[in-house]
């Protein structure tokens, strides 16, 4: 593996450096108007540079009735194989990918896509200012809280993670978030190695108020590498019909139907690759190339819920409920697996800790017997 300092970021948070910290406010105040008009023509420049990296060439286009426009690439030519760690990788046979279907009912999939080809979401110019500015705030202090458990093991590291987590669509204002987590850590918060995925709800990274699935990993705190999704360099899409920004389209209900969606995230010991799955489907992966701390394997492992606080406050968790013993009220994390180092998948048991960052609007729970975690609440006003 190459050493951290080796590593070069040719993803967009270095072609757009302290763009965005001019346009930050303009992007909160205005919300999906037109921030591209804003742009110096520098700048403009810059984000077309920027977009001729992430937009590749494509065999064909796909529209979705949601109104997101998918590039069926070839898989050798899509935008992560630019990283200079990763051009390797590109040399491998399409074969990787499942011809598994998703599952229509819950989760959205890209349809159309040719043989040989990956479906990669097309970049806008205000997906990158959007992005740029959550990079940027991403380490802000006192605004993002966390209600779940922590698995921390003083004489075992961590090399996956998984569970069933239930859906739901938290109400939220325009510069708030929520969502859920499943997260593999190693280091200090200055210097963290990371890899999260789950769903969230999120206006500044979408432009709506949709719930829809996402991963984010970086190799540095979030200083000069990582991102969500495929807006920067370092996923690897293999799947034909997944990528790991798609709509949930059943939501649960109090007290009634609970519609989940599986996930996982494990590093394949033979080749070094941390996988994403989705219902059972291998998505893609990051090359452990982008994460020097997990040489060793993830220190901790995160399960629950996070949210953001805006200008109103701190806004709903899951269903907006506080947990309680029912599966139904309130969000839940069940089934938790996590894999030791020589890849056996374990329940976590008695050694999980509580971690609630915001008392009283938000708390969870943890039933050892059925190894399910109940987490959520409603919110409102502000956290010490």
């Amino acid at each position: 593996m190459a050493p951290f300092s080796d590593l070069k970021v040719t993803g967009f948070l270095l072609l757009v450096v302290g763009l965005v910290l001019t346009y930050h406010v303009t992007i909160l105040v205005e919300g999906g108007r037109n921030i591209a008009s804003k742009l110096s023509e520098e700048e403009g420049l810059e984000l077309e540079r920027q977009l001729n990296i992430l937009n590749k060439p494509s065999i064909k286009t796909v529209h979705t009735r949601r109104g997101v426009i998918y590039d069926c690439v070839e898989f050798h030519k899509q935008p992560a194989f630019d990283h200079p760690l990763l051009k390797t990788y590109a040399y491998q046979k399409i074969d990787e990918t499942t011809t598994t279907q998703p599952h229509k009912r819950l989760i959205s999939h890209v349809e159309g896509c040719p043989k040989g080809t990956v479906p990669i979401r097309r970049t806008t110019k205000e997906d990158l200012i959007r992005a740029k500015y959550l990079s940027s705030s991403s380490n802000a202090l006192g605004d993002e809280y966390r209600a779940g458990y922590t698995l921390t093991l003083t004489d075992e590291r961590f090399y996956g993670a998984s569970g069933i987590v239930n859906v739901w669509n938290p109400k939220v204002n325009p510069d708030q978030f929520s969502g859920v987590e499943v997260t593999l850590k190693a280091g200090t918060t200055e210097e963290a190695n990371e890899i999260r995925f789950g769903w969230t709800v999120y206006p500044q990274l979408y432009g709506e108020n949709a719930t829809l699935t996402y991963a984010y990993w970086t190799g540095d705190g979030g200083h000069k590498t990582g991102c969500y999704n495929t807006l920067c360099l370092g996923f690897v899409q293999v799947d034909g019909h997944y990528t790991p920004d798609m709509y949930l389209d059943n939501i649960s209900v109090v007290g009634g139907t609970q519609f989940e969606h599986t996930s996982e995230v494990f590093q394949e010991h033979e080749t070094g690759k941390w996988w994403l799955t989705i219902q059972g489907v291998k998505v893609g992966f990051w090359p452990e190339e982008l994460f020097p701390l997990f040489d060793q394997g993830a220190e901790q492992i995160f399960w629950g819920g996070r949210v953001k606080s805006g200008k109103d406050g701190t806004p709903n968790m899951a269903s907006g409920a506080l947990p309680d013993d029912y599966t139904d009220h309130t969000g839940y994390y069940a089934e938790l697996l996590y894999r030791n180092r020589t890849h056996d998948n374990l329940k976590p048991s008695l050694e999980i800790q509580n971690t609630v960052d915001c008392r009283g609007p938000y708390n969870s729970n943890w039933d050892n017997d059925h190894t399910i975690l109940h987490f959520g609440g409603p919110g409102g006003g502000t956290c010490a």
